[in-house]
C-alpha cells in the first residue's frame, strides 16, 4: 500500500478507529439504520453489505489520496478536486448542510437512546451529547481524531458481540426470520404496515449507503490524508471498513433471528422499535441493556463530532475564536432542531435521499480517475 515507510500500527488502530466510529452513529448503534438498509432484504442484505465495502473503499482512498496530493486548505476543496468548480461548490454545500442536518439526527438519536432506557427527558439526552461534541470539536481535529479513534474499536466489538451472542443462540430462527420478511407477516403490525427499507431492492439500497456515508467521510478523509502517512491511512480505512461490514451482518442476522421479538414491554418489536439493538441487548442479558444504552450513545457521539467540525470548519479557520463561536452556535441551535426531530423516520428519509446524492458524485470521481488514467498513460 504506497511507499516503502514503516506501518505505525498503533496509528492505523486509532485511524481505524475513527472509521469505524465516523460510520457508528446513532442509525448503526441503535439498529436503525441495519434494520431498514440491510434486514429488510433477508440473506440479500448480505449483497448490499459487499457492494457498500467496495464503494466505500473506492471513494475513501481516493479521498485520503487527494488530500495527501493537495493538502487541501479546506476538506471540502476535495469537492472541486474531483467535480469542477462549480458543481464541485453544489457539493461543497450541500454536503456541509448535509452533514449538520445529519448531527440533529445525532441529538434525537441521543436523546430517545437514554429515554427509553434510562427513562432521562429527552432534554437532557440531547443537550449532554451537544455539549460533549461542541467541547470536543473546540478541541480541533487530531483531538478529535484521538478521541473518537480510542472509543470506535471498543463499539464495533460490543455490537459484534451482541451479533455473535444472538446468532449462536438464536441461529436456528434465522429461516422462520427470512420467511417472515419474505411474507410481511410481523407481528402487531397494522394493515399493511410493514419494515421501513432504503429502496426496492438491495442494490439501490447498498449504493445509498455508501452515498450517504460518503458525504460524511469527504472533507473528514481529505483532511486525515493531509495529516497522517498514506500507508497508514490505508491500512486504517481497510480494517475500519471489514470491521463496521462484519458488524453490519452479524447484526443483521441477529435482526433477523428475531424480527417479532417483542422488548419488556410487548409493545414494540424489533422489526418496528427505534432502538432494535436494545431489544437484542436485553435479551442476551438484561443489566447488559443498560450498558449497551451507554455503548449506543458512545456510537452515537463519535460520530456528531465531526458532523458539527464539519460545517464550522467550512466556514471559519480551526482553532480561531471565529470558529469556537460558530461551533457553539451551531450545537446549539442542532440541540434545538434535533429535539424536535422524529428519529425513526429522519434516518429512513435524510439518509436514504442524500445517499442518491452520494451515488453522484461517485460518478463523477469514476470520471476523474479514468481521465487521470488516460491522462498518464499519455505522458
Amino acid at each position: 500500500m504506497g511507499g516503502n515507510e514503516k506501518v505505525n500500527w498503533k496509528r492505523v488502530l486509532i485511524l481505524a478507529g475513527a472509521v469505524i466510529a465516523f460510520t457508528i452513529g446513532s442509525g448503526f448503534a441503535t439498529g436503525q439504520e441495519i434494520i431498514q438498509y440491510f434486514t429488510a432484504y433477508g440473506v440479500k442484505g448480505i449483497l448490499a453489505v459487499l457492494l457498500f465495502l467496495v464503494i466505500f473503499l473506492y471513494y475513501n482512498i481516493n479521498f485520503a489520496n487527494a488530500g495527501a496530493t493537495e493538502r487541501f486548505e479546506k476538506g471540502n476543496d476535495v469537492y472541486k478536486y474531483f467535480c469542477g468548480k462549480y458543481i464541485g461548490t453544489f457539493f461543497d454545500y450541500y454536503s456541509t448542510i448535509f452533514c449538520y442536518m445529519s448531527f440533529w439526527v445525532m441529538v434525537g438519536g441521543s436523546a430517545s437512546t437514554l429515554n427509553q432506557q434510562y427513562g432521562l427527558p429527552l432534554w437532557a439526552g440531547g443537550t449532554i451529547l451537544a455539549v460533549l461534541a461542541i467541547l470536543t470539536v473546540v478541541g480541533g481535529l487530531n483531538s478529535l481524531v484521538d478521541k473518537i479513534g480510542a472509543v470506535g474499536p471498543a463499539i464495533v466489538v460490543l455490537c459484534i458481540a451482541i451479533g455473535l451472542i444472538t446468532v449462536i443462540r438464536d441461529g436456528a430462527n434465522i429461516p422462520a426470520g427470512l420467511e417472515v420478511i419474505e411474507t410481511g407477516a410481523y407481528a402487531g403490525a397494522e394493515a399493511g404496515e410493514t419494515m421501513m427499507n432504503a429502496g426496492n431492492t438491495w442494490l439501490i439500497s447498498g449504493i445509498s449507503y455508501a452515498g450517504f456515508v460518503l458525504l460524511w467521510f469527504a472533507s473528514f478523509t481529505a483532511a486525515l490524508g493531509s495529516q497522517n502517512s498514506k500507508k497508514d491511512l490505508y491500512h486504517g480505512i481497510v480494517w475500519g471498513a471489514v470491521a463496521v461490514c462484519v458488524a453490519i451482518v452479524l447484526i443483521s442476522f441477529a435482526q433477523i433471528a428475531n424480527v417479532n421479538t417483542p422488548d419488556s414491554t410487548g409493545t414494540m418489536y424489533v422489526w418496528n422499535a427505534d432502538i432494535p439493538n436494545l431489544i437484542l441487548a436485553e435479551r442476551i442479558w438484561k443489566p447488559f441493556s443498560a450498558i449497551f444504552a451507554i455503548v449506543v450513545f458512545g456510537g452515537i457521539y463519535t460520530t456528531a463530532v465531526p458532523l458539527l467540525y464539519n460545517p464550522a470548519a467550512r466556514f471559519a479557520k480551526e482553532g480561531t475564536s471565529q470558529f469556537k463561536m460558530l461551533t457553539i452556535v451551531l450545537g446549539l441551535i442542532g440541540l434545538v432542531v434535533g429535539l424536535f426531530v422524529p428519529f425513526r423516520t429522519l434516518v429512513n428519509y435524510i439518509y436514504v435521499l442524500n445517499g442518491y446524492l452520494g451515488a453522484v458524485l461517485i460518478i463523477f470521481m469514476v470520471v476523474k480517475n479514468v481521465r487521470d488514467l488516460m491522462a498518464k498513460k499519455q505522458a
